[in-house]
């Protein structure tokens, strides 16, 4: 038993509801942060820019874009030994831009605001924060496999099957940013 690696939970659900609570610390941290830097040049044109309007275009662009790369980030992250704190780290700062949008929403429209979060942006955060969770799994699973594929003699992980899964939540991604787009411009 020497010179194993144990993971528990590495192939079942184990790992959702601690990625859970890791991105919900991080919306609560970007509301926080939000209402406090609420006239923010950065927040309002790069971090948030739905909040202040824009064409359809620029709303699924915008959205589409942000999420492709933290994708991107996310896939790079787990082709690394030691990849799972980026990927954790990668979800929270996906949570805190979720909590810092709408935290924006309420600063600048008020009570307002609350049936555009409620239509609007919650179905599209629910969608993006799963897609977020399962990729932080997928960087936890691949990394933790890679370390254990370097250290014992154990089959290292497939590269192929990993770009599918990053792969199909890509295409979620594209999906979910041109439903809110449409949905974004023509309610609001």
């Amino acid at each position: 038993m020497k010179g194993r690696i144990f993971i528990s939970g590495e192939k079942s659900g184990g790992w959702i509801i601690p990625l859970l609570f890791t991105e919900l610390a991080g919306i609560a941290a970007g509301s926080f942060a939000a209402v406090f830097f609420a006239d923010s040049e950065i927040l309002q044109k790069y971090i948030c820019p739905e909040v202040f309007g824009g064409t359809l275009f620029q709303i699924i662009f915008g959205t589409s874009v942000t999420c492709l790369m933290y994708l991107v980030v996310s896939f790079l992250l787990g082709l690394f030994l030691l990849g799972q704190g980026g990927g954790i780290a990668f979800l929270a700062g996906l949570g805190a831009e979720i909590g810092c949008t709408a935290a924006l929403m309420y600063c600048e429209r008020g009570a307002g605001a609350i049936m555009w979060v409620l239509l609007l942006y919650l179905p599209k955060t629910a969608a993006l924060s799963a897609i977020g969770i399962l990729s932080a799994r997928e960087v936890i699973r691949n990394s933790t496999a890679l370390l254990k594929s370097t250290i014992s003699s154990e089959e290292a992980p497939s590269l192929k099957k990993y770009c599918l899964r990053f792969i199909f939540l890509a295409a979620g991604v594209l999906i979910v940013s041109v439903i809110y787009g449409i949905a974004n411009y023509f309610v609001c």
